[in-house]
């Protein structure tokens, strides 16, 4: 494999050393609830990144659902679309240091997050006093092989048939059309890559609801798309902790594993 980095073509524009491929429109940037930096990157930060406040990671189910399903040998091509503050995507890249892993998502604020903690080796924070949480920060990595940037999940930036593996978690309910998405998938990993797909399919729109539930319906356009499943996994139940009193929201998830 080439240089670390080197699936990613010169971007748009860039914006504190993160890449962009998507130009968002100030109207994006209000709808969207990642881009408040405040809550829901502290949030994520804790949640990802402070196993000490949890005693573990807290969604340690989700990793051990996806580490059968990350490929053997050397020297292969990671992507995570959706990586919020990038967890998962971080493992791989710690776990596997000649791999060329890439954390995407759609909001910069969290991609900031994601870098400053797995590659520029910084202390990130997450402000939780309002949840009983201590006001800690974390220490983080500094991984040559993990690259972050900001693109639409159904317009990446990678060429044609150059990852082995794609993850999502947490995505496919919240893209404005999932099928989109789908299709791109099918473009950028190689024949025999896979996908691993998780959801709680909490969709937004009724639209969606119409188009995607129940989850066979998902299942079903896959197939017709030429996908091989591997795996389906209905409900992988999930809990994200709340606050120190141990409130937590349950998430009853869609797992799928899917091969190229």
């Amino acid at each position: 494999m080439s240089a670390f980095g080197s699936l990613l073509p010169p971007p748009l524009d860039e914006r504190r050393g993160i890449p962009l491929y998507y130009r968002k429109s100030e109207e994006e940037v209000r709808q969207d609830v990642y881009e408040r930096y405040d809550e829901l990157v502290a949030r994520q930060t804790a949640l990802h990144l402070a196993d000490e406040l949890h005693g573990g990671y807290p969604l340690q189910p989700l990793a051990d659902y996806l580490q059968p399903w990350i490929p053997a040998g050397p020297a292969r091509a990671v992507a995570d679309v959706g990586c919020s503050v990038g967890r998962l995507v971080g493992d791989i890249a710690l776990a596997h240091p000649d791999w060329d892993c890439y954390g995407i998502d759609f909001s910069y604020q969290m991609l900031r997050q994601g870098r400053d903690y797995w590659t520029a080796g910084k202390s990130v924070s997450a402000n939780l006093l309002r949840y009983g949480y201590p006001l800690e920060s974390f220490t983080g990595h500094q991984l040559p092989n993990l690259q972050f940037a900001l693109a639409d999940a159904a317009a990446l930036p990678f060429p044609d048939h150059s990852l082995d593996l794609l993850i999502n978690t947490f995505l496919i309910d919240r893209l404005p059309d999932a099928r989109r998405a789908f299709t791109e998938w099918q473009r950028v990993v190689k024949p025999g890559g896979r996908v691993v797909m998780v959801s709680p399919l909490n969709f937004l729109k009724q639209k969606q609801w119409e188009h995607f539930h129940p989850p066979i319906k998902i299942v079903d356009h896959l197939l017709r798309e030429g996908w091989q499943l591997l795996d389906l996994t209905d409900p992988l139940d999930l809990e994200e902790p709340m606050d120190k009193r141990g409130n937590v929201v349950r998430w009853r998830t869609l797992a799928l594993v899917l091969e190229r």
